[in-house]
């Protein structure tokens, strides 16, 4: 199989951040934030990508082969006008023509178990099988699907479904599904491929699954997600404020290798430290985001914010 990471977007909801970096390569935790599903899916067996790209398509791709080095195969397709979820998988479809391949979104980090999504797939002979997730909040748009998993409906148009999920952006396809989204133009696959597959009848289902899901849409979400992350990492959070150096560091932290952290500063709880940003004498950050070459000035505190070269986001 392979995978193909959707990450062709302006990031307008991520502004003024997506002005300095785009969204597929903002830091969390150290590499570019549409490396983890990329890492996800690899874990399920796939060894291949593409992605499509639109904005800063060359500092995008630099920074994702940096993070693949030689272990992970990654083409590139280039999309001067933005094609949308179902134009841009066309415009890659060389590349996907092979056999069943899987689709995620580049601005999200998700897991959830795999095999039994392609298992059901495969056994129900599926055209498309969507990846939903249970929306107790209702936050979402919903998709509709039978007792068997066949999508009825998005949105208000339940048709005959039983029981919705929302759509986690990851879905396991077949190549023919290819020849049913619009050639050559932009368009959205859920509106104009697979609005009117499921009034024909066509076998497109939904798998309703949990796991993680995270949204990278705003500065608000960048930040909570990136410190859900850091929370649900194994480290010794539950010990006490420690010195080191001269620095009081509070757990749950992210201090990169190469970044600069002064004596008398204050890290943590809930800190990220990214490659080459410095935390000057005495300055103190918490539930904040450094990245890199950002400074925080002696005896400044930070909390809650993102802290750029070139700018302050606070976000709560």
């Amino acid at each position: 199989m392979r995978g193909m990471i959707l990450a062709a977007g302006l990031g307008t909801r991520l502004r003024p951040l997506s002005y300095e970096l785009p969204k597929p390569v903002i830091p969390v935790l150290g590499r570019p934030l549409c490396t983890y599903n990329m890492e996800f899916l690899r874990r399920t067996g796939i060894k291949s990508f593409v992605m499509n790209l639109h904005t800063h398509p060359k500092l995008i791709q630099q920074r994702v082969t940096g993070w693949a080095g030689k272990t992970v195969r990654i083409d590139f397709t280039v999309e001067p006008v933005i094609l949308g979820t179902g134009g841009g998988i066309w415009n890659a479809r060389e590349s996907l023509k092979g056999g069943t391949f899987v689709t995620a979104n580049g601005d999200t980090i998700l897991s959830f178990p795999f095999a039994p999504a392609l298992a059901f797939h495969r056994e129900r002979k599926a055209l498309a099988t969507l990846i939903l997730f249970p929306d107790p909040g209702k936050r979402y748009t919903p998709v509709w699907v039978t007792e068997g998993g066949r999508i009825t409906g998005f949105g208000s148009e339940a048709g005959e479904g039983a029981k919705s999920g929302f759509y986690t952006g990851c879905q396991i396809l077949e190549p023919e599904l290819l020849s049913n989204i619009p050639p050559g133009k932009a368009s959205c696959i859920i509106r104009e491929t697979y609005t009117p597959l499921v009034a024909d009848g066509a076998p497109v289902f939904g798998f309703l699954s949990s796991g993680r899901f995270q949204e990278f849409g705003t500065p608000a979400d960048y930040l909570e997600g990136t410190l859900a992350l850091l929370s649900a990492r194994k480290q010794e959070a539950a010990r006490p404020a420690a010195e080191e150096d001269q620095v009081t560091i509070i757990p749950p932290v992210h201090i990169a290798p190469k970044a600069k952290v002064a004596p008398g500063a204050r890290v943590g709880p809930g800190a990220v430290i990214e490659d080459g940003a410095t935390v000057a004498e005495g300055a103190s950050v918490s539930r904040s985001i450094l990245w890199p070459g950002a400074v925080l000035p002696a005896g400044e505190q930070l909390n809650g914010a993102i802290l750029t070269p070139r700018r302050r986001v606070q976000v709560g």
